[in-house]
């Protein structure tokens, strides 16, 4: 009789440490779904594919280990639930650099998850990024860039996507990840850059479409002294200043200056 043999897949990783997946992660957690008390159904895009709708807002992605999720994570959900819940509520906020960093911390680690949703795509964020995200260390990646607006309605959105583009001869010698999301009247974006060794000291202008980010847009990371939420203009349905032109705004296919 021919001997069956069976292999078994490797368990999937954690993200942020060696342990195996046993735990998901919330795109938007309980206490903020149970704030906002969404009706209508969910958007999430990931890249290029298609939208992708959920009738509950109660999406969670298996892509963590209990410890990190209960533990970690845990506290820096609780850390930032405060300043969180002033601005998806629409109060003003005065934001000092430690809570800055606290809430960029908190905004690349829901990049990341987000991210991990599409298992077809490889990870933009690596596997030193990820962990060097949770304490001791507690690091954002390098070269990544997160702004805070004020969207005039109040809605969940979550978006990824990668862009590209040339630096000097090299062609996609840089490749970014751009995550927005909306929560309530919180709009948030993260941009974080890969770029060669050799460029690793320069200070490269990333391209975007023209708008009034100066007055829209309150930069937290890297953090340059104490802001104050909500900025001047606000993200609306229509134009000139629609949300939209958040999601796309680094959607020009342009060479990086």
């Amino acid at each position: 009789m021919a001997k069956v043999v069976r292999f078994l897949m490797p368990p999937r990783q954690c993200l942020f440490c060696k342990n195996p997946v046993d735990s998901a992660e919330h795109v938007w957690s309980d206490w903020i779904l149970k704030e906002l008390k969404p009706t209508q159904p969910i958007r999430i895009r990931i890249g290029k594919r298609s939208d992708r709708w959920s009738d509950t807002a109660k999406m969670t992605v298996n892509c963590v280990c209990q410890k990190c999720n209960n533990g970690w994570m845990s506290d820096l959900e609780n850390d930032n639930r405060p300043q969180i819940r002033s601005m998806i509520h629409d109060r003003g906020i005065d934001l000092e650099p430690t809570a800055q960093k606290e809430l960029s911390r908190w905004s690349v680690l829901k990049a990341m998850v987000i991210e991990a949703a599409d298992r077809q795509r490889n990870p933009f964020y690596d596997e030193s990024e990820r962990k060097n995200l949770k304490p001791p260390s507690s690091v954002l990646p390098v070269r990544t860039s997160v702004w805070i607006g004020r969207y005039f309605d109040s809605s969940l959105h979550a978006g990824g996507t990668l862009v590209s583009g040339n630096i000097g001869r090299i062609p996609n010698a840089l490749h970014g990840s751009v995550t927005t999301i909306v929560v309530g009247h919180l709009a948030v974006q993260i941009f974080t850059e890969h770029v060669p060794p050799m460029f690793a000291t320069w200070s490269l202008n990333i391209r975007c479409f023209p708008g009034p980010w100066d007055r829209s847009l309150v930069r937290i990371w890297p953090v340059f002294g104490p802001v104050r939420w909500p900025p001047p203009v606000s993200f609306t349905k229509t134009v000139p200043n629609h949300i939209g032109a958040l999601v796309n705004r680094f959607k020009t296919g342009e060479d990086v200056g």
